[in-house]
């Protein structure tokens, strides 16, 4: 059953937060992976909603807030829109920093934008069974402001409702004025280029984390399945335990694309690291755990680079910082972690000779 939810007339402030460039992403990007980052983006917003906003929709690519109010303040709304911006981009920043996925959507993820449209209008209620949205003319101009003729990527529009409606003009000085045809009619808004809060992006520190001291072993071998294939199947938690006999479950967030910083639990908790690369042409993946007997510190790297066959040369390396106790077992202690290493490497070359294939 639908009900309007009748009223006295009352005004809101509508305020859409749209990622720019989401179609494009997602359609020429790994699906799976593409849906997680613009997942965490939108959790970046409204993590950054800090003028309380309703949120009534959450549209795909953006999120359609509304406030309930008699009059607006563009210097609160220009706050609020850095904010959300510089949390936004730094989120990619950092994300381009951790990312180890060479997939489309993890590696073209920077190119995403942000533009904002704010509009201010009369507010219904509209009711299904136990939902309350927001109904009117108003929410239909707002969404329909989405498209329009700026010709910016990053930008915020700002309806002459908006304006006319605030108490303070801070945001005035270099708005472009544009009077736009709708279905609706015309209607009259500013646009401001925001590119420049960029500028503001705060210092997201290099990775990674010192390697331990000591190499104690390294194996190589050639895998017959492209790197990119190879290295998806190496470091993506779901395949993990297809080739790693060793262990009986994985424990890990199954929303998350792994990147550095990534903490799974098997028979002990693992962080995803990175390693600084020596060729161009290599990949790089691993991980660290400070869990082992006998251990500091392991970190576990393998080591891509693609064949002039088309077939993949993975080198595993091996470092660790040991306890004192694990330097007088050291002989023992390295022969059983290349008993173990070895015995994972012939499981991933006889998933990938089995005829394995990577689900894209």
């Amino acid at each position: 059953m639908i009900a309007y939810c009748k009223k006295m007339t009352q005004s809101a402030l509508f305020f859409i937060p749209d990622i720019s460039g989401f179609t494009e992403f997602v359609h020429n990007t790994a699906i799976n992976h593409s849906k997680h980052i613009i997942s965490e983006l939108l959790e970046i917003l409204i993590d950054s909603n800090r003028l309380n906003f309703e949120l009534a929709e959450i549209e795909g690519d953006a999120l359609f807030f509304y406030k309930v109010q008699d009059n607006t303040d563009l210097q609160t709304i220009q706050e609020q829109i850095k904010e959300m911006y510089v949390a936004f981009h730094t989120h990619l920043k950092r994300y381009e920093y951790e990312r180890i996925c060479q997939c489309g959507a993890c590696s073209s993820a920077y190119n995403l934008n942000l533009k904002f449209i704010v509009h201010f209008g009369e507010i219904d209620f509209i009711k299904i069974k136990d939902f309350v949205k927001p109904h009117g003319s108003s929410v239909i101009k707002s969404h329909r402001l989405l498209k329009n003729a700026v010709p910016l990527n990053d930008y915020v529009l700002i309806t002459e409702d908006v304006i006319e409606a605030s108490t303070s003009k801070s945001m005035m000085q270099n708005g472009v004025e544009v009077t736009d045809s709708y279905d609706f009619g015309a209607i009259k808004y500013q646009y401001f280029e925001i590119s420049e809060y960029k500028e503001e992006l705060p210092y997201v520190p290099p990775i990674p984390k010192d390697v331990p001291k000591y190499k104690v072993f390294d194996v190589t071998e050639i895998v017959d399945m492209p790197v990119l294939d190879l290295y998806e199947l190496i470091s993506n938690f779901d395949y993990r335990m297809l080739w790693n006999k060793e262990i009986d479950f994985m424990n890990y967030e199954k929303d998350r694309v792994n990147r550095t910083g990534i903490v799974h639990q098997c028979l002990v908790s693992i962080e995803t690291v990175t390693k600084k690369k020596e060729k161009e042409s290599q990949l790089v993946y691993g991980e660290t755990t400070k869990e082992m007997p006998f251990l500091k510190e392991m970190n576990t790297y393998h080591v891509l680079e693609e064949t002039a066959d088309g077939k993949t040369k993975l080198n595993v390396e091996v470092f660790v910082d040991f306890k004192i106790s694990g330097f007088l077992l050291r002989p023992f202690v390295v022969k059983n972690l290349k008993k173990r290493v070895s015995r994972n490497l012939k499981e991933l070359i006889l998933l990938v000779d089995s005829g394995f294939k990577i689900e894209t």
